[in-house]
Parts: structure tokens; C-alpha cells; sequence
């Protein structure tokens, strides 16, 4: 009996400690549930923010660049030809719409380094303001030092020093601004121009109204980005999950979110770059939601558990990580294009206006002159049409429509009228074409695609080759082909991108680095062209060094002749 009462006794005691000892797990996983929550939300609110920060200073680095681009691409070595804030402003105005975030300017502004004078277009400046603006400028270089001279150089396409080169800019050359003055919260933007020695040439900019400015490009971030991973959101709109400000260095509000502000416990501050203003971003998220926020819930039980949990957590942020770069890889390549197309059209249009004004203004005094004007709108009018056949044809192959009607053609006909009109567009670079046409052959083209093919072809030898080159188009045949291939006297295609520079979007890492504009969609138009003809199209080395693009049609029965015709031309430039 006594035996019996001691096992009961016994097991009692067993079955009390283990009650301790879960009462103690379950209070101490609740504890920990708690702290895991907090630290969960801080970190969740410092990645926002940081994402926040990384993507707004892209955004504004991003809005100072569209905007002072027209101005530093027109500045040469002459300070007369320079742009004027009027040239700036209005070029910054140009329909369809401005840019949101230029509501808010009241005036545009050129610092000429030579003298320190400050020429404005807009609404006149106070004092006060006037001089807030030029001492701003004029104290940057001691502030941010000479950014490293490397990247873009504005005035000479192929970046010689012996080519008296206009201005370089970097991205350290964009600045923000931001204080209060006559008791207003102003930002002042600007871009410092330098020569190749470092020293500062001209500077443009604007001012504007702080919140203004600000708040579209945060509303741009916000509305492409959620600031956190999908697949810790899992559904939840962003607006029940954080709030966003900015601040002022001097504490004034910029920028508030629609949604109700939550709890400063669980808010993460991050600065921008003193070169935009040193602006304060914060985030602050909603602490309800934490259990949403970690993914598979806290772990409650032994260490396999909380191994699995956090190979899972793993598993889903790189997942998370791999697919926010693939996007971010997307969006810079979009962003690429849009840039790339608008620097293309922007250069023709430019021109025209430009010869148009002195046209119309009655500035040409002699007939020479004004022919060479009317020669000039032609050429650019040309080469504008020929930007805007290429964005359509690239528009309608995106979305699988592009057809060719195609029929018998006289092959040497369409190529010379191709190079007929490519000529103006060749000037522009001084390069030579040389033709070797071999007459009477015929193939089953669309005479319309045909001669885009060619002028794309052409467009891209003159372009990523020297000043001054020629470039070789020859027109032959075989049995049951007939061959188009253009050669250039540039650096070639290296084996291991002659099949990655077909699709869009994509330049050689040389290229992007060069002065050569490009849209990066030519010769993808090309490729597609040419499949839709039943042909191929494809690149080799040249016999005498560069690129040699070949396309190939299928031939139509007809004699052939072996006696072929060359001709030589060239643009009135290099050689001329």
C-alpha cells in the first residue's frame, strides 16, 4: 500500500513538475513571441526605409538628370552658344505635360563659373532668395569636392581630349538643396558642368517649392514599389502596413502618407545623401500586423522547428531578393530605353526649332544661308522620321503584330534608294558609304521593311565607329540567296555577344559607356524583319577589322548578272 501511495505520489509530483515546466515554456515562448515581434517590426521598418531612401535618391538623381539633360548636351566651347534659362526653362516645358514634380518652380536659373553672375527665367527672386541660390552654388565644389572625371562627356562622340571637349558631368554633379528662406521651405536643384581639368564651367538649375517637388517623386516610389517583400506582405495593402514621412533637416514636414500615422516605437529614420538635401525618410509600421509579417509564425517548440522556420525564411527572402532584382533589372532596362529613345528624338527636334526660329525670325541674311537651313530641317526631319518608323516597328513587334506584304523586288533599287537616304543622317558623323551593288537581282521583300533594314544596318556601322570611317554595303547573290552586308571600320563584336546584341535593350558594356546614343532596339528590329522574310541575319568579323552584319533573303528565279556596279559616297564632313 505504502509502495503504491509513494508511486502515486511520485507521478504526481512527476506530472506538477512537468505543469512547471510547460507553464514556464508557455510564458517564456510568450516572451519571446513579444520580443520576436519587436525586433521583426524594427528590422521590417529599417529595410522599408532603407528601400525608401535607396529608391528616392534615385528618384530625384533620376528628375535632375531628364531635366538638366537639354541644357549640358547644347553647351560648347564657345560660352555665347551656351543655353540660356529661358532656352532652359522652356526646353523643361515642353509638351505632351511637364514633369509633376516642376509645378512648384518659380524661377530656372545659369551660374556662369567665369564671372559668378546668376541669369534667371521665371519669376523674379528677392534678394534674400537670390543670393541663397548663388552662395549655395558657389560654395558646392568646397563642399563635395570634384566628383572622379570618368563617366559621360558631353560635346565629343568619341570622347578624344584633342577634340576640345564641352563639359563632363557625373552623377555626383547633380545637387539638392533644401532650406528656408523668407519663410519658405525652398529646394534649389542644380548640375555643376566642368571642363577636363575639373574645373567648374557652368552651372544650371531651378528652384522650387520643397513640398512640390518632393511629393510626386515619393509618390512615384510608392506607387512602383511597396517598400517590403510580397511575400511578407502576402496580400496586405502597404497603407495598413506602414506610414511615410520626410522631413526637412530643419524638421519641417514634406511629405505625409494618406495613412494614419502609427506608433514612433516602431519607426525607422534613414537620411539621404547631403547631395539632396540630407532629407530625413521614415517608416512606420502598424504593430498589430507583425504576426503577418513573419513568415510561418514564431517558433513555439524545440530547435528543428525553429530550424525549419528559418531555412523557410531563408528560402522565401532569396526568393524574394532574386525576383525584386529581376524586376529592378526590368525597370533599369525600361528606364534605359525611355532614355535612350527620348536623347534621340530630342537632338532632331532641337534643330529644327532651332533652324526654324532663325527662319522665321528673319536671322539669315543670305540665300546660302538660308538654304543651308532648309537643308539642315530636311536632314533632321529625315532622321526624326526614321526614329519614329523604328519605335513603331519595335512597338508592333512587342505585342507580335508586325507583318511584312511582301513581292517581288528589284534588290539594287530599294538598297541605293536606302543609302540615298541615309546620307544626310552619315553627314552628321562625316562618314563615307561605299557601295558594291551587283544589278538584277530579285527577291520576295517588303519594300518598306527592306529599307529600314538597311538604314538600321547603316545607322548602327556610323554610329559605333571612328569619326571619319567608311562603311562598305554590298549587294550580291547566290544560287538561291541574295545577300545584303554592310561593314564598318569600328572595334567589331566580340564571339561571345554576336548573338546578344540581336535582342532588345542590350549595348556592349563599351557602348553604354561611350558618347554614342542608342536606344538598343535597332538591331532587334533588324533580326525580326528578316525572320518575317523567311531569311537570317547574322554578324562576322570584317576582312580589314570591325563589324560585317549579313542578311540573307531567299531568292527569286531570275538570270544573274556578274558585273557589278560600285558607287562611293560620302557625307560633306571627313573627306569631303
Amino acid at each position: 500500500m505504502r509502495s503504491r501511495s509513494a508511486l502515486l505520489v511520485t507521478l504526481l509530483v512527476f506530472a506538477l513538475g512537468l505543469t512547471g515546466v510547460l507553464a514556464y515554456q508557455a510564458v517564456d515562448a510568450e516572451r519571446t513571441h513579444q520580443a520576436a515581434a519587436k525586433r521583426a517590426l524594427d528590422d521590417y521598418a529599417s529595410f522599408a526605409a532603407w528601400q525608401l531612401n535607396q529608391q528616392a535618391g534615385q528618384e530625384i538623381l533620376g528628375a535632375m538628370i531628364s531635366t538638366f539633360i537639354v541644357p549640358l548636351t547644347h553647351v560648347a566651347d564657345d560660352p555665347k552658344s551656351w543655353p540660356s534659362p529661358e532656352d532652359f526653362r522652356a526646353a523643361s516645358l515642353l509638351p505632351p505635360a511637364p514633369a509633376k514634380y516642376l509645378d512648384g518652380v518659380r524661377f530656372f536659373f545659369r551660374f556662369d563659373w567665369r564671372d559668378s553672375t546668376v541669369t534667371v527665367a521665371g519669376t523674379p527672386p528677392s534678394a534674400a532668395v537670390l543670393r541663397w541660390v548663388k552662395d549655395t552654388v558657389s560654395s558646392a565644389p568646397a563642399r563635395f569636392g570634384a566628383p572622379p572625371i570618368r563617366t559621360q562627356a558631353f560635346g565629343s562622340a568619341d570622347r578624344s581630349p584633342a577634340r576640345h571637349l564641352g563639359v563632363i558631368v557625373t552623377n555626383d554633379s547633380y545637387i539638392a538643396s533644401v532650406d528656408s528662406i523668407d519663410g519658405k521651405l525652398r529646394v534649389v536643384c542644380y548640375v555643376i558642368s566642368r571642363d577636363m581639368h575639373g574645373q567648374p564651367v557652368v552651372t544650371y538649375g531651378f528652384e522650387t517649392d520643397a513640398r512640390k517637388f518632393m511629393q510626386p517623386l515619393i509618390d512615384s516610389v510608392l506607387s512602383r514599389s511597396m517598400l517590403l517583400p510580397p511575400s511578407l506582405l502576402r496580400g496586405v495593402s502597404r497603407d495598413s502596413v506602414l506610414a511615410v514621412s520626410a522631413w526637412a533637416p530643419m524638421s519641417a514636414t514634406i511629405f505625409h502618407s494618406a495613412s494614419t500615422s502609427f506608433p514612433k516605437n516602431y519607426m525607422a529614420v534613414d537620411t539621404l545623401d547631403e547631395r539632396f538635401g540630407r532629407l530625413r525618410l521614415a517608416v512606420s509600421l502598424r504593430p498589430e500586423i507583425a504576426p503577418r509579417l513573419v513568415v510561418g509564425g514564431l517558433p513555439r517548440s524545440r530547435l528543428p522547428v525553429l530550424a525549419g522556420l528559418f531555412f523557410l525564411t531563408v528560402g522565401l527572402v532569396a526568393a524574394a531578393v532574386i525576383q525584386l532584382r529581376r524586376q529592378q533589372q526590368l525597370a533599369q532596362l525600361r528606364v534605359d530605353f525611355v532614355s535612350g529613345v527620348s536623347h534621340e528624338l530630342r537632338t532632331p527636334l532641337a534643330q529644327i526649332r532651332l533652324f526654324a526660329e532663325l527662319l522665321r525670325n528673319g536671322q539669315l541674311r543670305s540665300d546660302q544661308e538660308r538654304e543651308r537651313s532648309l537643308s539642315i530641317i530636311d536632314e533632321e526631319a529625315q532622321r526624326l522620321t526614321y526614329l519614329v518608323e523604328n519605335v513603331l516597328a519595335f512597338a508592333r513587334s512587342e505585342h507580335g503584330r508586325n507583318t511584312v506584304a511582301v513581292e517581288p523586288v528589284e534588290m539594287d533599287r530599294e538598297v541605293e534608294a536606302a543609302v540615298d537616304a541615309f546620307a544626310p543622317l552619315a553627314r552628321v558623323r562625316r562618314a563615307k558609304i561605299r557601295s558594291t551593288i551587283q544589278p538584277g537581282l530579285i527577291a520576295r521583300v517588303d519594300p518598306r521593311a527592306l529599307r529600314q533594314i538597311v538604314l538600321n544596318l547603316l545607322d548602327n556601322a556610323v554610329k559605333y565607329g571612328p569619326l571619319g570611317q567608311t562603311v562598305t554595303i554590298a549587294l550580291e547573290g547566290t544560287t538561291d540567296r541574295v545577300v545584303i552586308a554592310v561593314e564598318d571600320q569600328g572595334p567589331g563584336v566580340p564571339r561571345g555577344d554576336r548573338e546578344k546584341i540581336w535582342d532588345p535593350y542590350v549595348r556592349l558594356s563599351r557602348e553604354s559607356e561611350s558618347a554614342a546614343g542608342g536606344s538598343g532596339i535597332g538591331l532587334s528590329i533588324v533580326r525580326e524583319l528578316v525572320r518575317l522574310h523567311g531569311g537570317r541575319a547574322y554578324v562576322a568579323d570584317a576582312v580589314g577589322g570591325g563589324a560585317r552584319f549579313v542578311l540573307e533573303f531567299p531568292r527569286e528565279s531570275a538570270p544573274l548578272v556578274d558585273s557589278p556596279r560600285t558607287f562611293h559616297r560620302q557625307s560633306a564632313g571627313a573627306g569631303a
